[in-house]
């Protein structure tokens, strides 16, 4: 999935946790087919974290890029 179909995903999850949230109880169960409307609550809020975890930017990854030699091709210093 491209960054894009992960934050419409995501978008999609806060407006049926929003839906969810305003049914009353029986309307949820029969929409989502659980037996409680805190359980798809909570499935859709585990989705949610998910779908952040995946598109938080991972700090320690590297992108084989060799800046040294980049900056050296080019002609420039890389801590100028």
């Amino acid at each position: 999935m491209t960054h894009y179909e992960l934050e419409q995903g995501l978008n999609a999850l806060y407006r049926d946790l929003e839906n969810a949230n305003n049914m009353d109880e029986e309307t949820a169960c029969r929409v989502y087919n659980v037996d409680c409307k805190a359980e798809i609550l909570e499935v859709i809020k585990e989705e949610i974290e998910t779908y952040e975890a995946i598109l938080q930017p991972n700090e320690t990854s590297d992108d084989d890029m060799d800046y040294n030699a980049l900056c050296e091709v080019q002609g420039i210093s890389r801590y100028a």
